[in-house]
């Protein structure tokens, strides 16, 4: 999804999207690498990027829960 139209804030979340990557990942793995609609940002590695990208996600929301979820000291 282009991301020129929206807000300066969300540009960056946008283009940092691991889904986006991991699409990418796919169509290097079934032989079709250059095929993307113009105007979306690609990615040079998409396989390492969707997998570190991924990973990062899962290690926060992974810290985050624990803290949350940490039975407190009595």
């Amino acid at each position: 999804m282009p991301t020129g139209n929206k807000a300066s804030r969300l540009r960056p979340v946008a283009g940092w999207n691991p889904f986006g990557a991991t699409v990418q990942a796919c169509r290097v793995f079934l032989g079709h690498p250059g095929v993307s609609p113009p105007d979306v940002r690609t990615v040079v590695h998409p396989v390492r990027a969707s997998l570190i990208r991924s990973l990062l996600i899962l290690v926060v929301l992974r810290a985050l829960a624990v803290r949350r979820y940490r039975p407190v000291a009595v």
